[in-house]
């Protein structure tokens, strides 16, 4: 089968971290670590997998961290490489173990790609799983079936989406409902994140939020917010006129391009004050009561803990990594509650009920079935034309990209 895999190396990761800046192709051409290639069709490893054909896989961000070197070293315990990538996935079931009893052949199903205790075939769930907190999992490491790996498409033995066909543990499988398009089960992945790190530090009605960032996950945030139905005015800063619109488009009440403008509005704000220090940026007294960054770079971090008000909330949904320069006087001067989040988890509580994040995202689309999430899909490539698909994610004040998909 066609499958696009991505063979990390040390040459090629010093040749384009050095070079790729200025020779983009090293990111995606021939001396790249990303090639299509003929593979092996994947086997059912037991009797509680199931196989599926992809309709469409998402390209994340956490793809182009790893395609253009941006991913902080620490993790790099936790993948193994050659891996098919790609793991926001919508398909169909083509095969089934004979214990399979969640999904039937010619079912339509999203992905879960976590790669938990349960999908490694542990009987002792480890302290993360066994609370619900599948995404946090101390095997990723690896185990005997299974090499190391947090997430289908960056484990050598777990191919992922960018290819014709996908084998998923049972546990991995979310039913998509009738009433929910394609296009949007594709999304499923990325807006549970979202609606995740909402649910980490939920604003409350009447407050102000500001969030961080032209892509995905950033609109994927303002989506939550506008899904449950919290009341509060949102504050969008992305850097592009496009991505302005659609922030717009999806429930901002304000969406902004440049940090002056949203000191301008935080003088709007209740009690909000500017001051100059000796040295450096004006510091503010007031501002927002909940930021989240869906960036996660020096500058965006720096925005998200000088623009919270006192007591304010910051969520950090962007994967940041080492940042060498970062102010943190006002999380101890204001005393901020930093909160990091991570992908999702099996038991979100939102208004006295409990259940996974996927199944409250399912419940939230059908509840609000006018809401625009399928116009956050603004490309669609075929797996031969990744390499178009990854310069529309490279450069997309040009393609004006936010959600690109490919298409089998």
């Amino acid at each position: 089968m066609k499958a696009i895999v991505y063979d990390f190396t040390v040459p090629k990761y010093i040749v384009a971290k050095g070079l790729g800046k200025k020779f983009p192709s090293l990111y995606y051409g021939k001396p790249s670590a990303l090639e299509m290639r003929n593979i092996d069709e994947p086997l059912l490893p037991s009797s509680n997998w199931l196989k599926v054909k992809p309709t469409y896989s998402g390209v994340c961000g956490s793809d182009m961290g790893a395609i253009i070197y941006k991913t902080s070293p620490a993790l790099t315990p936790f993948n193994s490489f050659p891996s098919v990538l790609g793991h926001e996935v919508v398909g169909v079931v083509t095969e089934v173990g004979r214990d399979v009893q969640k999904v039937k052949v010619g079912q339509r199903i999203a992905l879960d790609p976590y790669i938990t205790c349960e999908v490694r075939g542990r009987e002792n769930l480890c302290p993360a799983c066994s609370e619900g907190f599948h995404s946090l999992c101390r095997y990723k490491g690896g185990t005997e079936n299974f090499g190391p790996g947090m997430i289908l498409g960056f484990c050598k033995d777990l191919p992922g989406g960018w290819s014709e066909s996908v084998v998923v543990h049972e546990s991995m499988a979310i039913p998509v409902p009738d009433t929910i398009s394609d296009k949007v089960a594709a999304m499923f992945e990325p807006l549970s994140v979202g609606l995740h790190a909402v649910l980490r530090q939920p604003p409350k009605s009447g407050e102000h939020v500001l969030v961080i960032g032209g892509g995905m996950i950033a609109y994927t945030v303002i989506a939550a917010i506008r899904l449950l139905g919290i009341d509060c005015h949102i504050t969008h800063l992305s850097l592009l006129d496009y991505q302005r619109e659609m922030g717009l488009n999806l429930g901002a009440d304000e969406a902004l391009t440049t940090r002056k403008e949203v000191e301008d509005f935080m003088l709007t704000l209740p009690e909000t004050t500017k001051h100059k220090p000796m040295i450096g940026k004006d510091v503010f007294l007031g501002g927002f009561d909940a930021v989240y960054d869906c960036i996660g770079s020096q500058g965006s971090l720096d925005d998200a803990l000088s623009m919270a008000r006192e007591r304010g909330k910051v969520t950090l949904v962007g994967c940041a990594g080492e940042i060498k320069k970062l102010d943190w006087t006002f999380v101890w001067a204001n005393e901020l509650s930093v909160v990091g989040t991570h992908a999702y988890s099996k038991k979100e509580s939102w208004q006295g009920k409990e259940k996974s994040t996927q199944e409250l995202l399912i419940e939230l689309i059908e509840q609000n079935k006018d809401y625009p999430l399928e116009q956050l899909v603004t490309h669609e490539f075929s797996l031969g034309q990744y390499q178009e698909a990854i310069i529309a994610n490279l450069d997309r004040g040009k393609y004006k990209s936010v959600k690109t998909l490919f298409r089998m």
